[in-house]
């Protein structure tokens, strides 16, 4: 966590040389592949991330729908995603 997508890229890279991707089905890809390299590559800090992660919240609007899923999914929730309250029927 922390990393942002050059490095990652810049990982893929390295780690799927045309060599490597010519060894596909002889080898699959193992996640202890890319470990090494991406230990290698610049992370952010915590605090950096914290602010990337708001930012990124605030202008995509991720946090809104995380919190709507959470609600839903919680047993105190009535399933209902959107927050809309039920109507009671007049007799």
């Amino acid at each position: 966590m922390g990393y942002s997508a050059g490095s990652i890229r810049k990982t893929c890279e390295f780690v799927l040389t045309p060599f490597r991707r010519s060894k596909l089905e002889q080898r699959p890809l193992k996640l202890t592949e890319f470990i090494g390299p991406l230990s290698q590559c610049a992370n952010t800090m915590e605090d950096q991330y914290n602010d990337f992660k708001t930012f990124t919240d605030i202008t995509t609007g991720d946090k809104a729908r995380r919190d709507a899923i959470a609600k839903a999914l919680s047993p105190e929730g009535d399933g209902d995603a959107k927050g809309k309250k039920k109507k009671k029927k007049k007799k």
